[in-house]
């Protein structure tokens, strides 16, 4: 019987104007404070997730980077810019270049600061099952000052000199 009695007390009671608009004051104050409290959490969120993200991009250059070494602006001597290294392909190639001079008997010639010596056992052209044929332009008989020419050989080209395993190419610059 009581429920029914605070039931009907309770339909019958009316607020006041002033009530109500101060009670939705306080709720819409209350709902604006917690959109408040969402959006810096939010900005928060989106700040550390950023700043979480470089991290592992610097971590992750920086660990594979760890083994390149620092480039720092360095002359060469001009003896090490002269000469250059093998290149590794299909054929090893570590005579290369044009000739700027040739010895009396034309069996001795000079590539930058490397004099190659072309004997009977030297290999002319590039042989092998795909290997085309040499053609008088690509390997001259005769080197010439101003032949462009690439070979190989098995002697240490630090040296300075050294005997031609192999001539590939031997031929005239373009005019």
């Amino acid at each position: 019987m009581k429920k029914s009695v605070y039931k009907s007390a309770m339909s019958h009671l009316k607020t006041s104007e002033d009530f109500q608009d101060a009670t939705y004051i306080k709720l819409m104050n209350h709902k604006e404070r917690m959109h408040m409290e969402l959006v810096k959490k939010r900005k928060v969120t989106g700040w550390t997730a950023g700043i979480a993200a470089c991290a592992v991009l610097a971590v992750g250059i920086l660990a594979l980077n760890h083994n390149a070494p620092a480039t720092t602006p360095s002359t060469q001597p001009a003896d090490t810019a002269a000469a250059k290294p093998p290149s590794m392909g299909k054929v090893a190639v570590n005579i290369d270049g044009v000739i700027s001079e040739v010895s009396a008997d034309g069996k001795s010639f000079k590539v930058g600061s490397l004099w190659v010596t072309v004997t009977p056992e030297t290999k002319m052209g590039i042989d092998g099952p795909t290997a085309a044929t040499p053609s008088e332009e690509l390997l001259q008989k005769e080197f010439k000052v101003g032949n462009i020419v690439s070979g190989f050989t098995t002697d240490d080209v630090g040296k300075g000199k050294v005997i031609a395993t192999n001539i590939y190419n031997n031929m005239a610059p373009r005019q």
